[in-house]
């Protein structure tokens, strides 16, 4: 089972958990603390691997190569019987390959996103997985066009908010006023995202808090990420934001507006039918490089679901602390906005599917173990 990602070492560990209950198995691959948790074997971290765009390559590449020959060998030794890729395209379609050659069947769990940018990949998908399995129900219809037997199982996140706390007991354990209004920040799960967003998003709750003491912050960190030089940083800004290692459900249950870095934290705030603020930037780079290559309207995953855009988008130079703070105070403080926006989201909330997404997606594979 191998993951690059924070999301994908959540959806890893909550399918291991699921696949143990199906029958004898031993798990092994490259994820995070919650895979392991779950009772992974973990040969190499996640974390060391986890990038966002092709600046951040070049630092990580030595890891990624190591991690790369590690899983390559022990496929080449023939010491496993099964791959589950999750996430992490650019890494594990490479691995699809060595597998396939080695005969060893491949199932490709949370797809990479060809509806945005290199539909290209969609060939060596079909030549490479034996079963796509998908969390978003518009990417069903691609793949089986393209040949590659496929299937959409709902989005394993909607169990997440199954077992969030009570939202009283979270006021309580955050010291939180619940008649005063609350902003969550959420910088991202990769330190890319945090050196390029955290600067502009604690400037926004500056200027938030001068025109407004009353409202709360509250930052969710990931727990991939190291708490200490990020809590040192925030420090260093008047306004008082309440730090909470990982902890993001119970974080956005308790919030009144959401201002995040685009990614599966987006979905997350649409479980909870949460209005939102979504920042997207990258080096100068990457991005030029991105918009030769991207064929999408939005980059929120909820305005691509929604096929329209429902709640703001700023990215690149539209990352400043005045636009986010002034998106910010139209969903605080117009409430037909934050409605209308609320609505919207629930109607994306449903297009996710049923809870029990990782259970149905464990039953597939155990039966795809059984007849191998």
């Amino acid at each position: 089972m191998i993951t690059g990602e924070v999301s994908g070492d959540i959806y890893g560990a909550d399918l291991a958990r699921h696949l143990y209950k199906q029958g004898p198995v031993q798990i092994t691959g490259i994820g995070g603390e919650r895979m392991r948790d779950a009772g992974v074997d973990i040969l190499f971290n996640a974390s060391d691997i986890s990038v966002v765009g092709f600046s951040e390559i070049l630092p990580r590449l030595r890891a990624i190569l190591r991690a790369y020959r590690i899983v390559t060998g022990l496929i080449k030794s023939r010491g496993v019987d099964f791959v589950i890729l999750i996430d992490y395209p650019g890494f594990n379609i490479r691995i699809a390959g060595v597998a396939g050659r080695a005969g060893i069947p491949v199932v490709y769990y949370i797809s990479p996103q060809i509806w945005a940018w290199r539909k290209g990949r969609l060939r060596r998908i079909a030549r490479r997985v034996k079963k796509m399995i998908v969390i978003l129900p518009f990417e069903e219809v691609i793949y089986k066009k393209a040949g590659v037997d496929c299937s959409f199982i709902g989005h394993p996140l909607v169990d997440e908010i199954r077992v969030t706390r009570p939202i009283e007991e979270t006021i309580v354990r955050y010291g939180i006023d619940k008649n005063r209004p609350v902003i969550g920040l959420f910088p991202g799960s990769r330190i890319g995202e945090i050196k390029s967003l955290l600067p502009d998003l604690l400037e926004a709750a500056r200027i938030l808090k001068s025109g407004n003491p009353q409202i709360q912050f509250v930052m969710a960190v990931a727990e991939s990420l190291d708490f200490k030089p990020i809590a040192d940083i925030v420090s260093k800004y008047p306004p008082d934001i309440k730090m909470i290692r990982g902890e993001a459900n119970d974080v956005i249950n308790i919030c009144d507006v959401i201002i995040a870095a685009s990614g599966t934290i987006t979905l997350q705030a649409t479980l909870f039918e949460k209005p939102m603020v979504i920042l997207y930037k990258l080096s100068p780079i990457t991005y030029a490089m991105a918009r030769l290559l991207v064929r999408i309207n939005h980059i929120g995953l909820v305005n691509i679901l929604a096929g329209k855009k429902i709640v703001p988008e700023l990215l690149q130079r539209e990352v400043t602390p005045e636009k986010i703070a002034e998106e910010a105070k139209k969903m605080l403080y117009d409430k037909e906005y934050h409605d209308r926006i609320a609505r919207d989201l629930h109607e994306v909330r449903l297009k996710l599917g049923p809870p029990g997404a990782s259970e149905r997606v464990a039953k597939v594979i155990a039966g795809m173990l059984s007849s191998a």
